[in-house]
């Protein structure tokens, strides 16, 4: 069971806080038994994000992909990814030597931007490789998600496309930092 409400109404006293959560009427609701154990999640309702910002991320690979693909094949997400790690935002992690290709294999997992790579045995820690780990889009905040669109953009003025005005972009990186503010 699952829903939103408001008016929720805390009801205190020496024993402890009773929540009064306003429900509709719901058949699941009349199932509910005092002898059972149920898990309760109350989170703040947060408005849904518009993925502007990230959608025109992914327009500019799109006509980066179109014009290299004039010369032979080229995805928007070798673009995505080539731009990730050319201006995305990594993490070093030392793992250990026999867990390096699973590490990497889970890391990759969390979704397209999420690359990683062996760049080695790490100095101080013996049997171990240092793992840089790049971060996909979606956890970005406000700078580095200018960044990943700077260098998309300056990649399409490299290549002769031409895109919406200035303004237009910032417009769409200051909202990309407002939404990603009112996630938290």
């Amino acid at each position: 069971m699952m829903w939103t409400t408001n008016n929720i109404e805390l009801l205190r006293s020496p024993l402890g806080v009773m929540v009064v959560i306003p429900a509709p009427h719901d058949n699941d609701l009349s199932k509910i038994t005092a002898d059972k154990e149920y898990t309760v999640e109350i989170k703040r309702k947060s408005k849904s994000r518009s993925l502007n910002s990230n959608s025109y991320a992914w327009v500019l690979c799109q006509r980066i992909a179109d014009e290299l693909s004039k010369n032979g094949y080229t995805s928007k997400e070798d673009i995505y990814r080539k731009a990730i790690k050319d201006c995305g935002h990594f993490s070093y992690v030392p793992v250990r030597e026999d867990a390096v290709e699973r590490y990497i294999q889970i890391w990759q997992g969390h979704g397209l931007g999420w690359l990683a790579e062996d760049i080695g045995e790490c100095q101080n820690l013996k049997g171990y490789h240092n793992i840089m780990c790049y971060h996909g889009s979606s956890v970005y905040n406000t700078k580095e998600m200018a960044r990943l669109i700077d260098c998309l953009v300056d990649e399409c003025h490299q290549l002769g496309i031409q895109l919406e005005d200035s303004d237009y972009i910032q417009s769409l990186v200051k909202e990309w930092g407002n939404e990603q503010e009112e996630k938290t």
